[in-house]
């Protein structure tokens, strides 16, 4: 118990969500952003941070980082059938983890593709249940992957994930048949949430 009241362990989960969100934001800034020398020296200490905690994460779990190789090996080979699957669809290593972290709480399985190519791909092979799109991918972008998913045939619950403003994208979003739209950083419950709505799965 800390000497708030509150026990260590929320606020372990609090302070992890919190830093997540804002490498997440700043990553997205970056391009747009002139960053003074203190800045930039903060961003390198927040970086280096993360990949330290992605490597005792992954010797706890004893996996290996996602790979940006080809689109097959990057992907679950096997799904069960009665599982309910989600595609997570972003370029970012961090943000990557963030989201299939949340994800697996909830003992869904998780499939990942770093890139537009790479989730049409994924949906072209396999069935799922709903796609979390990331809007700044490089190679095919998010809005065109999401177009490419719908010329398909493919009609699952795709949520947009974007730093950018919903106002500059929202013709595109409606164009690409869009179920939902967040927006950086966004609220874990309010993502499990929104999946559950899209498609009347039972949530914790």
């Amino acid at each position: 118990m800390s000497d708030s009241g509150v026990p260590e362990s929320k606020n372990w989960r609090h302070d992890m969500r919190s830093s997540l969100n804002g490498i997440i934001c700043m990553g997205s800034l970056l391009e747009d952003t002139d960053l003074n020398g203190e800045q930039l020296d903060l961003l390198r200490y927040m970086m280096e941070s993360a990949r330290k905690a992605l490597g005792i994460l992954e010797d706890k779990s004893g996996t290996e980082t996602l790979s940006q190789g080809p689109a097959e090996e990057n992907l679950t080979s096997l799904l069960s059938p009665e599982k309910f699957h989600v595609l997570v669809a972003e370029d970012d290593e961090i943000n990557r983890l963030y989201l299939t972290t949340i994800l697996k709480r909830q003992n869904w399985e998780i499939s990942q593709a770093v890139d537009g190519f790479q989730a049409v791909e994924s949906c072209r092979r396999h069935s799922f249940n709903i796609i979390l799109m990331d809007v700044s991918m490089p190679g095919l972008d998010g809005i065109q992957a999401a177009q490419r998913i719908r010329e398909a045939g493919i009609e699952c619950p795709i949520i947009v994930i974007t730093a950018h403003s919903i106002l500059d994208f929202q013709e595109d979003f409606v164009q690409s048949s869009i179920d939902a739209v967040l927006r950086k950083p966004f609220d874990e419950e309010q993502l499990i949430q929104t999946i559950g709505r899209l498609t009347d799965q039972e949530v914790s």
